[in-house]
């Protein structure tokens, strides 16, 4: 099977779903912080947007995975988590779209972050990738950024109606999962930059 390579804009577009996720968080929690407690709107503009990476996310993964395009085990270390990621950004609009509970999204992105991790250190074990610590870095950061998505999704459903003061963990909560979000996205888009030029230099 020729090598085809797109993991370079595959991981571009995960860099792209983080950098929107987080600008999403941020806009909530400004406007939560002036005293509007609706923030449907910011959920469902956010939500095209990360619903089109994310169904360009399954198509390309499941495309990897019937085709097997890249050098062996690449495959599975690269398209499993590709097409769970996905997977996620669809069911976060879908969610929002028919306006249920973001909880069980949540869980499953939970679900997910463990897989990714043990993806990660796998590959890692492995010495799978020229760039074995970027990878490992990467999955860890995004494996977390999903274990914290569960909390952080129980925040978005409780808090339009929360009227006390809030508990500081759900500030701790949404501070870290921001910043999980731009570490990730950063390395993301770095290792995809960096395989930019040896990718097109490579392509068939």
């Amino acid at each position: 099977m020729v090598f085809i390579d797109n993991l370079a804009y595959g991981l571009f577009s995960i860099g792209f779903a983080s950098f929107l996720l987080l600008y999403t968080v941020i806009s909530m929690y400004m406007v939560y912080r002036r005293g509007n407690r609706v923030y449907s709107e910011y959920l469902n503009s956010a939500s095209v947007p990360l619903m089109l990476i994310g169904l360009y996310m399954v198509v390309q993964a499941l495309w990897g995975q019937f085709v097997w395009p890249l050098p062996g085990s690449y495959n599975v270390l690269f398209y499993d988590p590709l097409i769970s990621f996905g997977l996620l950004l669809v069911g976060f609009f879908l969610s929002v779209r028919y306006k249920v509970r973001l909880e069980y999204i949540g869980f499953f992105g939970l679900l997910v972050g463990f897989m990714v991790i043990i993806y990660g250190i796998q590959g890692y074990n492995i010495k799978l990738t020229s760039e074995p610590l970027a990878m490992l870095v990467m999955y860890l950061l995004f494996g977390l950024c999903g274990i914290i998505s569960y909390p952080v999704s129980l925040i978005a459903d409780r808090l339009p109606g929360h009227k006390k003061n809030v508990w500081i963990g759900w500030y701790i909560f949404l501070g870290l999962f921001c910043l999980l979000l731009l570490l990730a996205g950063l390395l993301s888009v770095g290792v995809g930059y960096a395989a930019v030029s040896q990718h097109l230099i490579k392509a068939p």
